[in-house]
């Protein structure tokens, strides 16, 4: 803008507005409360070295595994080290579907600072545009329910589509702030969580393609997880850990 003038008196925020800003800040000030409280032992539904490898099929329904390269992967930065404890990336091919790709990446502090990647930050930097978001419901069986995050993204050579999830202690948020307060409420209960990345994708024609590929590989895998896998992927309420 070039206009040089004072501006107008702003008008006072909306009533969504002061809410969000209200909420914001109760939010701030729990997650300040909670982690003065935070223990030194970690929650985790991994105890000891994570080795995601064994936790996975190589082969789902007619896919088969057949590289760990080609994915998109988070952006390197100076944290990169510290972001995951384990990572595991998976192309699975299918003689009469569309090939997914698996990506799972286990953090086993999850502290309020240092927070899973979400692929709306490592989509775009591998030069992708975000063309289409919604929420995908996933029955993990069990009665677990878990909220599928569903992106069409766009780069100048390729579509790829992708149905991911976090898991931060028992919870999945959907969004940044819910990732703050999952870690406020699991120190509140005396808990450092333990927070994972699950994600699928694929390239298709369209959505509605997408959507019923990745379903139609992701079905059956979770039908072939053993507990561990379980709780790797959807924390108590996917098995319960055994007892220490």
């Amino acid at each position: 803008m070039s206009d040089d003038r004072d501006p107008l008196p702003m008008k006072l925020p909306s009533l969504v507005t002061r809410r969000s800003m209200i909420a914001g800040g109760l939010l701030a000030a729990t997650a300040a409360i909670a982690n003065s409280r935070r223990p030194d032992e970690p929650f985790r539904m991994l105890p000891g070295k994570p080795k995601l490898n064994p936790l996975f099929p190589l082969k789902v329904g007619d896919w088969e595994y057949q590289t760990s390269s080609g994915l998109v992967l988070p952006p390197p930065d100076q944290l990169s080290d510290r972001l995951y404890n384990a990572i595991i990336t998976r192309y699975y091919a299918s003689p009469t579907g569309l090939p997914v790709m698996m990506l799972v990446a286990y953090n086993g502090v999850q502290d309020g600072m240092l927070q899973v990647h979400r692929p709306e930050v490592c989509y775009p930097a591998a030069g992708y545009r975000i063309e289409e978001e919604r929420i995908v419901p996933l029955d993990a069986g069990r009665g677990v329910r878990v909220p599928g995050h569903y992106l069409a993204t766009r780069s100048v050579s390729r579509f790829e589509q992708l149905i991911y999830w976090t898991r931060i202690g028992n919870d999945f948020p959907t969004e940044w702030w819910q990732q703050h307060w999952a870690v406020a409420k699991e120190n509140l209960k005396g808990r450092v969580p333990d927070g994972v990345l699950i994600r699928f994708s694929t390239a298709a024609p369209d959505d509605q393609v997408a959507i019923a590929t990745l379903k139609r590989f992701i079905e059956p895998l979770f039908a072939e997880l053993g507990p561990t896998a379980r709780r790797l992927l959807f924390g108590e309420a996917g098995a319960p850990l055994p007892p220490r």
